[in-house]
C-alpha cells in the first residue's frame, strides 16, 4: 500500500533545489512551477491552497545560494577596429568590381558569387570570438521564457550569472559546418550592390567604403560592451549601453554623409538616401548577427535585395515611376527598420557580447 509522503513539500524541493536556492523572490519559483504544469489543484499535493504559498514555503526552507558572477570575455584589442573595418570594406569591394568593369546580368552575378564567397570567408568575427549564446540575453526561461535580462526589475544586489549569461551557450559549430547565413547575407549584399552599381555608379563606391565604417562601428559596439564588465547591476549595465548603438549609427550616417559629398558628385537626388539606407544596413545586420541571430540579418538582407531586384524590373519600376536608386532605398528601408529593432534591445544586455 503506498501512502502519501510524510513530507512531501521535501521531494518537490529536492527535486528543485537549484532553483530554489538561486531564486531571488518566491515568484521566480511559482512561475517556474507554473510553467512545469503545477497548478492550483497540484499544490494541494503539497498542503496548500496555490502555487504561490508552496512556493513561499520552498523559498523559506533553502538558504540563498546566489550563481557565480560569469564574467563577460575579454574585450577585443583597440588594434583590431581598423582590421575589421578594412576586411568589412574589402568584403563589398570585392562583388562591386565585376558589376562595374562587367555590368548587366553576367556582372551581377558574378557580383552575387563573389558577395557570398567573401561573406562565407569573413564568417568567423574579426576578434576570433565563437560560440554565441541563445536567446540575446534571456535567463533560465530560454525562448518565450522571462530571465533576469528581461525588463524585470534589479535587485539591486548585482549582476549574477545568469544575468550576465543570457541564457546557455551554443553548440560549438561541428567541424567543418557551413556558415548558411553569412553566404546568404553575403550573396544579399553583393546584389544590392551590383543593383547599386546600376542604378547610380557614383554611390556605389562610396556604399563599398562606407562598408569600412559599418566594420569599424559594429566592433567598437563588441569591444565597448565587452569593457562593462565591472557594471555592479543590470540595470547599471543597461544605462551604460543604452545609447552606444544609436550613437554608432549616427556615426555611420556621417561617414556616409561625407563619403557621398566627395564620391557622388552628379548622382540622382535620391542617390544619397539609397546610400545612407544601404550604407547603414551592415552595421545593424552586424550586430543583430553578433548577438546571436546570424539567420535574422542574413534574412533582412535578402529580403532587401529581393525587394530592389524586384523594383528594378521595367514592369514595377514603370509602376511606380521612381528613380532606381529610389526603387533601392524604398526596398531596403523596411529591413533596415526591421534591424534596427531587433538589435537595439539586445544592444542593452550582457547576454549579447558573449
Amino acid at each position: 500500500m503506498t501512502g502519501t509522503p510524510a513530507d512531501p513539500v521535501r521531494e518537490l524541493l529536492d527535486t528543485n533545489r537549484d532553483l530554489c536556492e538561486q531564486a531571488v523572490d518566491p515568484l521566480e519559483i511559482a512561475a517556474a512551477l507554473e510553467d512545469s504544469g503545477l497548478a492550483a489543484d497540484g499544490a494541494t499535493r503539497y498542503r496548500h491552497a496555490d502555487v504561490f504559498g508552496l512556493a513561499e514555503e520552498l523559498y523559506a526552507r533553502v538558504p540563498r545560494r546566489p550563481p557565480v558572477r560569469e564574467p563577460l570575455p575579454p574585450a577585443a584589442p583597440l588594434r583590431t577596429l581598423p582590421l575589421t573595418a578594412l576586411r568589412t570594406a574589402a568584403a563589398h569591394l570585392l562583388p562591386l568590381l565585376p558589376a562595374t568593369a562587367l555590368g548587366g546580368v553576367p556582372g551581377g552575378a558574378l557580383a552575387v558569387l563573389l558577395g557570398a564567397g567573401a561573406g562565407a570567408a569573413l564568417a568567423e568575427r574579426p576578434d576570433g570570438g565563437r560560440g554565441r549564446r541563445k536567446g540575446w540575453g534571456r535567463g533560465r526561461g530560454g525562448r518565450g521564457g522571462r530571465g533576469p535580462d528581461d525588463d524585470g526589475p534589479d535587485d539591486g544586489q548585482g549582476l549574477t550569472g545568469r544575468e550576465w549569461g543570457g541564457g546557455e551557450p551554443d553548440r560549438e559549430p561541428a567541424r567543418g559546418a557551413f556558415p548558411w547565413a553569412a553566404l546568404g547575407q553575403g550573396a544579399g549584399t553583393g546584389l544590392l550592390l551590383a543593383l547599386l552599381a546600376a542604378a547610380a555608379p557614383g554611390i556605389a563606391p562610396a556604399a563599398a567604403f562606407g562598408a569600412a565604417g559599418a566594420g569599424g562601428a559594429a566592433a567598437w559596439l563588441r569591444r565597448f560592451g565587452q569593457r562593462q564588465g565591472g557594471a555592479a547591476t543590470l540595470g547599471e549595465f543597461r544605462s551604460r549601453l543604452r545609447f552606444a548603438l544609436p550613437l554608432a549609427v549616427l556615426a555611420q550616417l556621417a561617414v556616409l554623409a561625407a563619403l557621398g559629398w566627395a564620391l557622388a558628385d552628379g548622382a540622382p537626388a535620391t542617390g544619397p538616401a539609397a546610400l545612407l539606407v544601404l550604407g547603414t544596413l551592415p552595421l545593424l545586420a552586424a550586430v543583430v548577427r553578433d548577438a546571436g541571430r546570424p539567420g535574422t540579418a542574413a534574412v533582412a538582407v535578402l529580403t532587401a535585395a529581393a525587394g530592389a531586384a524586384v523594383l528594378a524590373l521595367p514592369g514595377p519600376a514603370h509602376w511606380l515611376d521612381a528613380s532606381p536608386p529610389g526603387g533601392l532605398a524604398a526596398a531596403a528601408l523596411g529591413p533596415a527598420l526591421l534591424l534596427a529593432g531587433r538589435a537595439w534591445p539586445p544592444s542593452t544586455r550582457p547576454g549579447a557580447y558573449r
